[in-house]
């Protein structure tokens, strides 16, 4: 599925359809969420996409189960420019659909939490959140979010959500509970869904090493070579793509670390500086790796998948941390090094 009826070949770029009316998207998807959602930068730059002097903020912090910690630290810098914040919990619980409406229908901002992202992308589908969020994107509502806030705009994205310190009642109910923190750290990386506002594979946190001691610019090369008819971006932790209309705009936070060289190649010890890049495999399995312009046309950096790979792997993940009603455990305690 494709929002939108997203049209364009392999390699170009995507349109809408000439008959089809729509208001220009706005998309604002970065490498990491508590980092760079919690900088007064990032926050004015979210404001500037809406076009408002104090936009509302609808928060959706499916992914950390609602948590009020994390909620605080990705929306304190909003409530600080003089935004109104308005968390809309589901992660568990039920909400009225009229209600669950008349919190997308007051938003200007659509602001998505790190955290699991195949649990929050599965909840929202089976509430018809994944609807609202379409219908306030068409309406030219900003779509905000980094590391899973940034995945589930696109077709998919490289995800942690198999890492049991993300579950929501760690470690699940399918891992031995005595296992040492060592055991715990041996989990992998899936392709997980998004909501495909945008196409492509997104990788959050590109030049990071996460809890499995496994770099993740490294492991996403090996998910697009078993996913080879998707173009991937791989967006640093410092870094994000803000679309607006029919251009994009690479943000960099300056002074952080990051895998741009000083030439513009690309470099593994985070000695550069924060940026984006563009990715997609051959028909031999070669990586294409191009960074990202500052600015651009989206019609150059997006393209449609030519076929998807389903994983096998999502039925393991959702076994692993089920939506079974039951409440969460999970918590900022011992901050876990995954999707934020």
């Amino acid at each position: 599925e494709v929002v939108g009826m997203l049209v364009g070949d392999m390699w170009g770029g995507f349109v809408y359809p000439d008959e089809m009316p729509h208001r220009p998207l706005k998309v604002y998807a970065a490498g990491s969420g508590e980092d760079m959602m919690s900088q007064q930068e990032t926050v004015a730059e979210v404001i500037a996409l809406s076009g408002k002097h104090a936009p509302r903020v609808l928060y959706l912090g499916t992914a950390t189960y609602d948590e009020p910690a994390a909620q605080a630290t990705q929306t304190k810098q909003f409530e600080a420019a003089g935004c109104s914040v308005f968390a809309l919990k589901v992660a568990v619980g039920a909400v009225p659909v009229p209600t669950m409406r008349a919190a997308f229908d007051d938003a200007d901002i659509v602001l998505v939490s790190g955290g699991n992202t195949l649990y929050a992308r599965d909840r929202w589908v089976k509430l018809g959140v994944d609807v609202l969020i379409k219908e306030a994107q068409d309406r030219g509502v900003v779509l905000a979010g980094g590391s899973a806030g940034g995945i589930v705009w696109f077709d998919g994205g490289h995800s942690d959500s198999m890492d049991p310190s993300s579950y929501k009642n760690p470690p699940g109910p399918l891992l031995n509970p005595n296992k040492t923190a060592a055991e715990l750290a041996n989990w992998a990386y899936v392709r997980v869904p998004g909501l495909s506002v945008l196409p492509g594979l997104f990788c959050p946190h590109y030049d990071i090493t996460e809890s499995n001691g496994v770099k993740r610019f490294e492991d996403f090369t090996k998910l697009l070579q078993q996913h080879s008819g998707e173009t991937g971006l791989g967006v640093d932790n410092w870094a994000a793509v803000a679309v607006d209309g029919d251009y994009y705009k690479v943000i960099s936070r300056q002074g952080k670390p990051g895998s741009v060289g000083p030439g513009g190649q690309f470099v593994s010890d985070r000695s550069g500086q924060p940026g984006a890049w563009r990715l997609k495999v051959g028909p031999y399995g070669g990586l294409s790796r191009e960074l990202v312009p500052s600015t651009g046309s989206v019609s150059t950096l997006f393209s449609r998948a030519k076929f998807v790979v389903d994983t096998t792997m999502l039925a393991v993940a959702r076994g692993q941390n089920p939506d079974d009603g039951k409440a969460p455990a999970w918590n900022l305690t011992s901050p876990p090094h995954f999707e934020l």
